[in-house]
């Protein structure tokens, strides 16, 4: 699996061999006798090197003394690792950050009661109580939403598909959302549609993730709206808000695990960037499709389509 490669003292490649052709995609016609179209560490350290199509390679060389040969250079496609350290790092970071805010509200509203319960009027008490329980339902989505994007999705939508009634599946689903997204949302469902071929118990995962993205990045109050339909091949549904919209260019990275529209410790809009990850995973393992576009009044439209069963 490894690449290598023998320079002479002037740099120029003595050796190419048939793995490190396969692990760059340059052939040896075009290396030997020339320089190297790869670092070359000094003997004994490594180097992390990135190839044009975004590819990484660990580069590591060795002196041939008493030869006419300068150096040995090895080198493996070390891409996979790069990408699971990445997402570590962005998984204890976005964990840390999404965490913090629950929980201290939590252990604030707590302490307050614990310590001043005589004192505080019964309706604070009721009101605290209140906040404790919100922010505890919040800490508990975002727990699932991270225990699943570590497992890519778990087994999330993995019963094998069968027909169901979306439009039941949709209203049902709607009123189980939390009270702040149901008072929200304006159902806007026909009477009945084609079935659609899918899982039906991962569709209130999936409608509660798109609503609370569309209210999130819309200002508070704002309707948010649910409608469905279908055409000869698919059955969909449809989720609209009036928010901020999306650009062309982050329809498709939005539903990348941990992308976030803004970054930074001021950015406006709080979330772990996993709800879109997982609605994509969860839709296409079902053979459905999951898509965002502008909405021409402004704001944004997610839709899911499912094959009709």
């Amino acid at each position: 699996a490894d690449g290598l490669a023998i320079v002479d003292r002037d740099g120029r490649a003595l050796l190419w061999n048939p793995a490190a052709e396969q692990v760059t995609g340059v052939p040896a016609a075009e290396v030997l006798n020339q320089q190297l179209p790869i670092p070359v560490p000094p003997p004994g350290q490594v180097f992390d090197h990135r190839l044009p199509d975004g590819r990484w390679l660990k580069i590591t060389s060795g002196e041939l003394p008493g030869t006419f040969a300068s150096r040995v250079v090895t080198f493996r496609d070390t891409t996979d690792q790069h990408r699971r350290d990445n997402d570590r790092d962005l998984f204890v970071a976005v964990t840390s950050h999404e965490l913090r805010t629950p929980v201290t509200v939590i252990k604030g509203y707590a302490d307050m009661l614990s310590e001043h319960w005589d004192s505080v009027p019964e309706a604070d008490r009721r009101q605290a109580a209140g906040v404790i329980g919100q922010r505890a339902a919040e800490l508990a989505r975002l727990v699932d939403r991270l225990l699943s994007a570590a497992y890519d999705a778990g087994t999330v939508g993995g019963s094998p598909p069968a027909p169901f009634d979306l439009v039941g599946a949709l209203r049902a689903a709607a009123d189980d959302l939390p009270a702040d997204l149901r008072h929200r949302l304006v159902v806007d469902l026909p009477a009945s549609l084609p079935k659609a071929l899918g899982d039906r118990a991962c569709l209130p995962t999936v409608l509660t993730e798109l609503v609370t993205n569309a209210a999130k990045y819309s200002a508070e109050g704002t309707p948010v709206h649910l409608s469905a339909g279908a055409d000869e091949r698919t059955v969909a549904f449809r989720v609209a808000d009036r928010g901020i919209g999306i650009r062309p260019d982050q329809v498709e990275r939005a539903f990348e695990r941990f992308w976030q529209g803004e970054t930074g410790d001021r950015r406006r809009y709080p979330g772990a960037g996993l709800g879109l990850y997982l609605v994509r995973r969860i839709v296409e393992r079902q053979n459905g499709w999951v898509s965002l576009r502008p909405r021409e009044e402004g704001g944004t439209v997610a839709e899911v389509r499912f094959p009709r069963g």
